[in-house]
């Protein structure tokens, strides 16, 4: 085997191993930016919705396989926003996010949770108080 040779296997080598690895963390940053654009908004039905604004919120649905949620306001659909696929999402208590007048859940706190076969990632939202808490970092499995 001469240089050459060696140089253009390894070469091709790293090659394969490049295209292999982005198809993780692109899986990863789209569940990531999922879960932040989530947060933004569920923070923005509470905001509308204590500012009296009850036409405001959130509901998840499930589209071609896809799951996903729709911020509804003024009764229509304002933004629809869908998880890659083979993602899960679970939500609790209720398929609707809203709040009351004083910024705490309608009817009650709970927890979003977005998952795949390697990670998962989850939103808490405060029962009493309405705060809307991302789970990060240390929290993922």
């Amino acid at each position: 085997m001469t240089l050459v040779e060696l140089v253009v296997a390894l070469g091709i080598i790293l090659l394969i191993i490049t295209l292999c690895f982005p198809k993780a963390s692109i899986e990863k940053y789209k569940i990531n930016s999922f879960m932040k654009q989530l947060c933004s908004d569920i923070r923005y039905v509470r905001k509308s919705n204590m500012l009296g604004d009850f036409s405001t919120y959130i509901y998840y649905t499930e589209e071609n396989g896809c799951n996903g949620y729709i911020l509804q306001e003024n009764g229509k659909s304002e933004k629809e926003v869908f998880l890659p696929e083979n993602t899960k999402l679970e939500y609790s208590p209720r398929n609707r996010v809203k709040f009351k007048i004083t910024g705490a859940p309608d009817p009650q706190g709970g927890s979003i949770r977005v998952y795949t076969d390697k990670q998962i990632r989850e939103i808490t939202i405060v029962p009493v108080s309405g705060r809307v808490l991302l789970k990060e970092g240390k929290y993922e499995k």
